[in-house]
């Protein structure tokens, strides 16, 4: 085992995930995946990697790596103080790493959650055709678990041609709070008194997980003697539980749910709901599914016109 890394910090969560577990829902299986997609893209754009690859997620405070072989790698997502063999260095750039470095990832600043690309792939056992964390069923990863001390990874390694910047246009600051939603199935069915509320602020809970993010603060509340059937739920989905708290479902919620789906937070904010921090206040904001599909065509021009094609 030449090529690999070994973790020497573990980190809150820190945990492999990539882009491949596609069409798996019909048996119950969530796609799992980074939380924020975009991050994720754009490291592995960093070291000329396919997008669907994997990548490390770290959250709120990351793990501390050593390198047992040459490479580069790319960082994304929330700042983050990072030091190569105790020196500080820079973000959202390819960096050079020569065998017997040791990268040590602190503190999120601004967000929950930074991605490590390295360049090279990762040699473990796919589940469902992916590497994918979920743990909750101890699938993908390392024996299904996040990573832990002493944990080793095999690497094949891949040479890159060039190192790369990110264009300032693509780096997120992460201090935007209004979430764009699509109004649900069942969104007609909350009380004409509620309407209201849905505009105003609701807060982030530190419950919020990878299977969804919690609001709380301003309770929604539906028609009288309402209920529905179990019914499809997809990344996004605002569901709205009995308690009027709503929660938005993310890359390892279920794959049905019985509660009222109010809204579908569009695609292009689902990455940036997942940095909101704990006990910070965000606002939703509702629009047309044809307003949602053209920020998604507005985004991808801006990456095409940014990015060269990996």
């Amino acid at each position: 085992m030449n090529n690999y890394i070994k973790i020497l910090r573990s980190g809150i969560l820190t945990t492999i995930q990539d882009l491949k577990r596609i069409g798996f829902k019909k048996y119950g299986i969530p796609k799992s995946g980074p939380m924020d997609e975009n991050s994720h893209i754009l490291a592995n754009w960093l070291v000329n990697k396919n997008f669907f690859s994997e990548t490390i997620e770290m959250t709120f405070y990351g793990p501390k790596i050593k390198f047992y072989f040459d490479t580069c790698i790319g960082l994304c997502g929330a700042e983050t103080p990072i030091f190569l063999n105790n020196k500080l260095i820079e973000m959202n750039r390819t960096i050079n790493i020569n065998k017997g470095d040791v990268l040590d990832i602190k503190n999120c600043i601004n967000g929950n959650r930074i991605y490590l690309s390295i360049a090279g792939k990762m040699l473990l056992n796919k589940d469902f055709n992916s590497l994918s964390t979920y743990d909750k069923i101890n699938i993908g990863g390392i024996n299904g678990k996040k990573l832990i001390k002493d944990d080793t990874i095999k690497i094949r390694p891949k040479k890159i041609k060039e190192n790369r910047i990110l264009p300032e246009i693509l780096i997120k600051r992460h201090n935007e709070t209004i979430i764009r939603v699509i109004k649900g199935p069942e969104y007609n069915l909350v009380d004409k008194n509620s309407i209201n509320s849905l505009s105003k602020e609701f807060k982030i809970t530190p419950s919020s997980d990878r299977m969804g993010i919690r609001l709380s603060g301003n309770k929604i509340h539906l028609r009288n003697d309402v209920s529905i059937d179990s019914s499809v739920v997809s990344e996004g989905s605002v569901q709205l539980p009995p308690n009027g708290n709503p929660i938005i479902l993310m890359r390892d919620a279920q794959t049905t749910g019985g509660y009222p789906r109010i809204g579908v937070v569009s695609r292009i904010d689902i990455s940036k709901i997942s940095q909101v921090k704990p006990n910070e206040k965000i606002k939703l904001k509702f629009i047309s599914m044809d307003e949602g599909e053209k920020l998604i065509l507005h985004e991808k021009k801006i990456l095409q016109s940014k990015l060269k094609s990996v």
